[in-house]
């Protein structure tokens, strides 16, 4: 057989005491994908950081057809043709699709006219399927739209590696599968594809040869046909059996904690109108939709962060009006945002600082911190969620994914709010987070009403109590979930389908 396209051999990575990687022998050959699989922590996103260029390693070796490389920068990398489409894309909103794949290939040291660019844009797009206006803005673009435009900025740099951390994350069903056409294309072209990814039904379907990485370590290597199921790779992944269900026991609902009457709101993240619905304490209620469809704003709008234009809004028998609820979001109110990593953390600050980030009152007494208090609560809540970090003094920055969301979840969880929301909150999760965040939603509805925002029907349906289908900005219905005949309908109306709704909702429907 020839030499792969790109071999790790050895490779071994470790900060201070923590070693993220040991020993990684990993291959990518021309016209194959290759899936990477593991819990949070396990080590992938540091592995795929160093093939990259953004990372050094410790020990061992890359080589690409055969030969011996090192890397200093993820632009020598590109130079070598190995280049990395990130889950929190590299791009800048304010320009045009054709001026950042014109920065990216810049930046990497290749000179081209923004009429070449344009120019093999269009190539590309025809050949691979890339279809993107090049004279789009980043911001007007959906997620689907973006990724294209990420791909395109490593296509025109003639990559022949490409690297996808969480490529699926933030996309709607008929994106996945535009993706994977892609893949597809780029396999019969000989390039080679190597993918993180937490969906084993996503593995199953697009890879020709799996990894899977457990605490740093490369532990199995198959090919999908040789793997049963997707509970052997589930086992493989965590090291014991696992199926992704939680005990829902029951609650009886209490008092209506949260309800919103007529709600409008025009914004760039989507816009939405309309919208009545209430939260009573022991329900979870969840709003689903394909993503793009106003679910973003609504969650931004009910969580205080932006004000509607328009409805009234109610917590705990005291009316607002959508300016006020924005300027004086109730402390009793809490809100894990979909963006853990900007809008829910800061990253170069401590598990500690970020712990009481939204709840300094708790901090210390009067003006002044107290320090021994924040890292002792800390400490508790990290035991608690099972959060893997070194100390409480780790930079939030440096968890892996499914740790920092279960950070905000603890910090979110710790004063028993009365209105609990959640806004994707399993997005980019391995199995064992995913498992663990829906029990503690679960439990949290003995002390609270809980509000869900989700783009994964399962999560609603696993978890909610009545679920509330969002398309082009407005209700379809919302669904008792234990009504399985309307639960039948879910997918037909987050598709928009007229005929699957009884009636056009303006208020409440349940």
């Amino acid at each position: 057989m020839n030499a792969p396209l790109l071999a790790c051999e050895g490779i071994s990575k470790r900060f201070g005491p923590v070693c993220a990687n040991t020993g990684i022998d990993l291959a990518v050959h021309a016209g194959q994908v290759v899936a990477l699989l593991g819990e949070n922590g396990a080590g992938k996103s540091t592995l795929m950081s160093i093939i990259a260029g953004r990372y050094r390693p410790d020990e061992g070796t890359i080589r690409i057809d055969g030969q011996p490389v090192q890397f200093s920068s993820p632009a020598q990398a590109m130079q070598r043709g190995i280049g990395m489409v990130y889950q929190r894309f590299m791009l800048v909103d304010t320009l045009t699709a054709a001026e950042n794949v014109l920065l990216a290939a810049d930046a990497c040291g290749r000179r081209l006219s923004m009429k070449q660019v344009v120019a093999h844009m269009r190539t590309l797009a025809e050949r691979y399927g890339l279809h993107v206006d090049p004279a789009a803005r980043i911001r007007d673009l959906s997620m689907g739209g973006r990724q294209r435009v990420e791909i395109l900025k490593l296509l025109v740099q003639n990559a022949r590696v490409l690297i996808f951390d969480e490529p699926t994350a933030v996309l709607a069903k008929p994106e996945v599968a535009g993706l994977f056409d892609v893949f597809r294309k780029l396999k019969a072209d000989g390039r080679g594809i190597l993918f993180i990814t937490h969906k084993l039904d996503e593995v199953m379907e697009a890879a020709d040869r799996i990894a899977i990485l457990r605490r740093g370590r490369i532990v199995a290597g198959s090919e999908p046909g040789r793997i049963n199921n997707k509970l052997e790779l589930a086992r493989l992944m965590v090291g014991r059996e696992v199926v992704l269900r939680v005990d829902k026991p029951e609650m009886p609902a209490g008092e209506v904690v949260f309800e919103v009457h007529r709600l409008s709101a025009t914004s760039p993240l989507g816009g939405f109108s309309d919208i009545s619905f209430s939260v009573r304490k022991g329900e979870v209620f969840a709003i689903v939709g394909v993503a793009g469809n106003g679910q973003e704003a609504l969650a931004a709008a009910v969580a205080g962060r932006t004000p509607a234009s328009g409805g009234t809004i109610r917590y705990r028998g005291t009316a607002y009006s959508t300016a006020a609820w924005a300027r004086h979001r109730p402390r009793s109110l809490s809100y894990v945002p979909e963006d853990r990593h900007h809008t829910g953390s800061i990253g170069s600050m401590t598990l500690a600082d970020n712990f009481f980030l939204t709840r300094l009152d708790k901090a210390g007494n009067g003006p002044w911190l107290d320090r021994s208090h924040m890292h002792e609560e800390t400490e508790q809540a990290v035991r608690r969620f099972e959060i893997v970090a070194h100390s409480t003094r780790t930079p939030a920055g440096t968890l892996s994914g499914g740790n920092l969301q279960k950070l905000l979840l603890a910090r979110e969880m710790a004063d028993d709010p009365a209105l609990f929301i959640a806004e994707q909150p399993t997005q980019g999760l391995d199995i064992k987070a995913t498992e663990d965040v829906w029990s503690a939603m679960l439990a949290q509805r003995r002390h609270s009403a809980v509000l869900l925002v989700t783009g994964d029907l399962r999560e609603a349906l696993s978890l909610a109590d009545r679920v509330a289908v969002m398309f082009r900005g407005r209700f379809m219905d919302i669904i008792d979930t234990q009504d399985a005949d309307s639960v039948e309908r879910i997918g037909l109306l987050m598709a928009g389908s007229t005929a699957a709704a009884p009636a056009a909702p303006s208020g409440e429907t349940a």
